[in-house]
């Protein structure tokens, strides 16, 4: 560092930098040889041999030339070439071309008295073909050609043979009805639409669930286990109505809320909410039942016994974020849900609310108190369509 602060180190570097530059050109690496006086005399042989070559007193090419050489020489020079200019005749251009001859040729003038539909048999189409089959045979005539002879005076092209154009075929009248009504019957008849099942129960979108309904059937032969309403939709399902079915099943085979009177609450509980059907899906807390029979009050066991078929039914619903508990089994089923190791819930972020049921001795209690309740239950159902992006209102 000491070095380098020194202001002598530069100096030095740069006469050693500028001397080793001279050096290798003193050896001939980018300087060519003196310049002597004999390189000037170049010039005039130039001029000798380029004399003459040049000939416009425009130009000002040969001017740096002329420059050089002595005034005495510079007279008798242009003499000689303005005697040169006069003594040489003009040569004519080779790039003149001959005037061409009188050629005759030939128009083809087509008589004016020629059928309209006349086609040549050979040009005709098979649809053509076919359709004078059917409908008897058609008569085609051939308009003849007259070559007439004019001749032109002054044709710059030579003579060359006009070859007959053959006309363009034309489909027949019947040919062109033919296809017509093809396309007429083709665009009558609509496309065929996939045919849907004939039960309502089984359509697209809400097969799924009741094939897994009818899966649990036959895992326990002699139960009964309702399907899910037509109403509802896999796609469309945000939230999850869970009910603790404690009652008999419904005479129509379908989840209930466990009677007509909790129905009619649920369904004016989501007409004042603007809850549509397809947005919510309801599910039993346990799917089986005994037939003719009520569950009553469900066992630990008969509620462990729904977790495997909820998380089946969750999975069959991925667009659902919520679970509303209606009943003390319902929620004791949800909460075993939460402590499960699945990976829906995290990724769903699936919350659960806790609900009053909506039948027998539980919403047994006087108008106010039911209103109430019917309150609090429609703060919940807000809530989860809050977070599942559903505007809450009548509709």
């Amino acid at each position: 560092m000491t070095a380098l602060a020194e202001p002598d180190y530069f100096e030095d570097y740069d006469e050693d930098y500028r001397s080793d530059i001279a050096s290798r050109y003193e050896e001939g690496f980018g300087q060519g040889p003196e310049i002597d006086d004999d390189y000037d005399s170049g010039y005039d042989e130039l001029d000798k041999l380029f004399d003459g070559l040049y000939d416009d007193d425009d130009d000002g090419f040969d001017a740096p030339a002329k420059a050089k050489t002595p005034a005495k020489q510079a007279a008798p020079k242009a003499a000689t070439k303005t005697a040169a200019k006069a003594s040489t005749p003009k040569k004519a251009s080779s790039k003149s071309m001959p005037k061409a001859g009188p050629v005759i040729t030939r128009r083809v003038v087509p008589v004016a008295a020629v059928v309209e539909e006349a086609t040549p048999v050979e040009a005709a189409p098979a649809e053509a073909v076919e359709a004078a089959a059917v409908e008897g045979p058609a008569v085609v005539a051939e308009a003849p050609a007259v070559a007439v002879e004019a001749p032109v005076a002054e044709a710059t092209a030579p003579e060359a043979p006009v070859a007959a154009q053959p006309a363009a075929a034309e489909p027949t009248p019947a040919a062109t009805a033919s296809v017509a009504v093809v396309e007429a019957k083709a665009a009558e008849e609509p496309e065929e639409a996939p045919a849907l099942p004939e039960d309502p129960f089984f359509h697209p979108h809400i097969a799924p669930v009741n094939e897994h309904v009818e899966f649990l059937r036959k895992l326990r032969p002699g139960f009964e286990v309702p399907y899910v309403d037509p109403m509802h939709s896999v796609e469309d399902c945000r939230i999850v109505t869970l009910f603790s079915n404690t009652s008999e099943a419904s005479p129509r085979g379908t989840v209930w809320a466990g009677d007509d009177a909790a129905a009619t609450r649920l369904l004016g509980l989501q007409f004042q909410l603007g809850l549509r059907p397809e947005w919510m899906m309801p599910w039993n807390t346990h799917p089986w039942f005994t037939p003719g029979e009520a569950n009553g009050k469900l066992t630990p066991e008969q509620v462990s016994a729904g977790l495997k078929p909820l998380i089946t039914f969750l999975k069959l619903v991925p667009r659902a974020s919520a679970i509303v508990a209606h009943g003390t089994e319902a929620n004791r089923l949800a909460q075993m849900l939460l402590k499960t190791d699945n990976q829906l819930i995290w990724r769903r972020g699936l919350k659960v609310y806790k609900a009053r049921s909506l039948h027998g001795r539980a919403f047994a209690g006087s108008k106010e108190r039911q209103t109430e309740w019917l309150i609090e239950m429609g703060r919940s159902y807000a809530d989860a369509m809050a977070r599942a992006g559903l505007q809450a209102g009548r509709r």
